[in-house]
């Protein structure tokens, strides 16, 4: 897909998928003033993508050309960080609804897949390993990507190509810069934008998502120097960038302290200042003193000292028993969890579960449905009491002091 504009059915569709399973995916934009933005919120395709600068106003995407046949607004190039799997690209769409990415082959090579992902296919050495694919049987991805851009488009990158849950993110891949110095030297001003994804759980469902979007990368200056070097210094830009606004701790174990802390402290705090990525950059920067006493669950070990400048703290409670309470108010959509559970169980890493979930979840949505409006006929009663228990099973699992 090659559009400058990610098409309408599957911005509707990734909005559905990704707020049933997380809610209302907070955005917090760092772009302006750093110290005083406070979060939004993102659900649905009609909002706004955030403004590309004032010097650069941004107009629709989906009316990238000018009529003099150049970009109706700056392009935007956003390189988000990788954390967990294919769903990473829906917290993207809930900062840049219209945006397009460059995407793994293996997500396109199936229709179902294509229902509800789309981008320009990318070919990776691991990918004509197994499916014995010829990586110029698509379009260079470089090359489409450039495209996309000089149309006026919003293009998202995962500099580490493949997603890992851990403490820091994995070595970037040079390709961002490389498009990035090409459109330079085009004579196109494309606007590059890191973008950290936060999960406070992962592999659990209703947990707290968040993207947090920095302030737009100071390109370097070419200045005279060879290509390579000038795109080493773009990526080096663009790496602290994006470190900056993503989870980026020394070490597991500061990760572990910054993590339970940082879920803590966005439980205990009111209102919609209630950010979890706020009080993860907060702390992580924080990371190189003892994580304030304040900041810890009420059960935490005090004890002095410890494998890192952070004190682990203990684990924050995970409340078993009103969640199991808000997943039997769901009883009327349980094939449609169990489904899900029993594809969670057979994902390959903790940052594949979601996508499994949500994958086989959806599948079994479009058989379930049906019955359900079916069955209505029959027994309304019956089912308009389980869709009103199972809205209410939702929003308990999501109240703030007990959601993971």
């Amino acid at each position: 897909m090659s559009d400058a504009s990610l098409s309408l059915r599957h911005r509707i569709i990734n909005a559905a998928m990704r707020t049933v399973y997380f809610g209302r995916i907070r955005v917090l934009d760092l772009s302006k003033n750093p110290d005083s933005q406070s979060p939004r919120s993102a659900s649905s395709p009609a909002e706004a993508a955030p403004a590309s600068g004032a010097d650069h106003p941004a107009a629709s995407a989906d009316s990238p050309s000018a009529p003099g046949g150049g970009p109706a607004r700056r392009p935007r190039l956003i390189i988000a960080s990788h954390r967990n799997g294919a769903i990473d690209g829906h917290q993207v769409l809930a900062a840049f609804p219209h945006a397009q990415f460059l995407v793994s082959i293996q997500l396109l090579r199936h229709w179902f897949l294509r229902l509800f992902i789309a981008g320009i296919p990318v070919v990776r050495p691991k990918d004509v390993e197994r499916y014995g694919l010829d990586p110029a049987s698509v379009a260079n991805p470089v090359e489409a990507g450039l495209a996309h851009l000089r149309r006026g488009g919003d293009l998202g990158i995962f500099p580490e190509a493949s997603s890992e849950w851990g403490h820091s993110p994995q070595p970037y891949k040079p390709g961002a810069a490389r498009i990035a110095c090409a459109l330079i030297d085009g004579g196109i001003n494309v606007e590059v934008i890191p973008l950290g994804l936060f999960y406070s759980t992962p592999d659990r469902f209703r947990s707290r998502a968040e993207v947090v979007r920095g302030p737009a990368v100071t390109v370097p200056d070419r200045d005279g120097r060879e290509d390579k070097e000038w795109e080493a210094a773009v990526a080096s830009a663009m790496g602290s960038a994006l470190d900056a606004v993503s989870v980026n701790c020394p070490d597991e174990a500061t990760f572990t302290a910054v993590e339970a802390c940082a879920l803590d402290r966005a439980r205990k705090t009111s209102g919609g200042e209630a950010s979890y990525a706020r009080a993860f950059l907060d702390l992580q920067n924080a990371a190189g003193s003892a994580v304030p006493d304040g900041d810890r669950s009420a059960t935490a070990d005090r004890t002095d000292g410890g494998p890192t400048s952070a004190n682990v703290p203990a684990t924050p409670r995970a409340y078993p028993v009103i969640r199991c309470l808000g997943f039997l108010a769901l009883w009327l959509f349980a094939p449609i969890l169990v489904a899900a559970a029993i594809a969670g169980s057979r994902a390959d890493g903790r940052n594949t579960v979601t996508f499994f979930r949500i994958l086989v979840g959806f599948a079994a949505v479009m058989v379930w449905v049906p019955v359900l409006i079916i069955a209505a006929f029959f027994w309304p009663a019956v089912i308009g009491a389980g869709v009103v228990s199972g809205v209410l099973g939702w929003l308990l699992l999501g109240v703030r002091r007990i959601r993971l």
